[in-house]
């Protein structure tokens, strides 16, 4: 009974974590959402990579027009201890899966089903995106629509 108890409680949302809102020249929360497959995913398994959280929904039209620059910039970068972590706000695990398949995704994608840790990250819009370098320090908070040219302009700096 207690281990069924506990592995119950292990699974809850990210808030019984002690997540506090991103903000810029600060470590990020740690935090883990499931992906795609169904497989826990934690901000620290990237540690020492510079990773770009980026929040979006398929109901969002900025957040779906940017998706194939961030696609095209992650496959270019990829292999520069780059990663892209998409954490989907509130859409269903088959809405997002479908939408990650339609338009070729291949950088993870974390699902945020209640928007809790968005929520407690500070993120109220979409898409908003945290550059995170590779000691997990947060250095841009960009709030709306990456184009190719910010995602040069903004990351390409910390890649180096």
């Amino acid at each position: 009974m207690v281990v069924a108890i506990w592995l119950l409680l292990s699974n809850q949302s990210p808030r019984a974590a002690s997540i506090e809102p991103a903000r810029k020249g600060q470590p990020l929360s740690d935090f883990s959402l499931q992906d795609l497959q169904g497989n826990t995913v934690r901000l620290s398994n990237y540690a020492g990579q510079v990773v770009l959280v980026n929040a979006w929904a398929t109901w969002c039209p900025p957040c779906v027009a940017e998706m194939p620059d961030l696609q095209d910039y992650y496959q270019a970068h990829r292999a520069e201890n780059f990663i892209i972590l998409g954490i989907n706000a509130g859409d269903s695990l088959s809405t997002a899966s479908a939408f990650a398949n339609q338009k070729g995704i291949t950088f993870p994608i974390l699902l945020d089903p209640n928007v809790d840790l968005l929520t407690d990250l500070g993120i109220h819009s979409f898409p908003t995106s945290l550059l995170v370098d590779a000691n997990g320090i947060v250095r841009n908070i960009h709030v709306g629509m990456y184009t190719a040219q910010d995602l040069e302009a903004e990351i390409t700096p910390y890649l180096r």
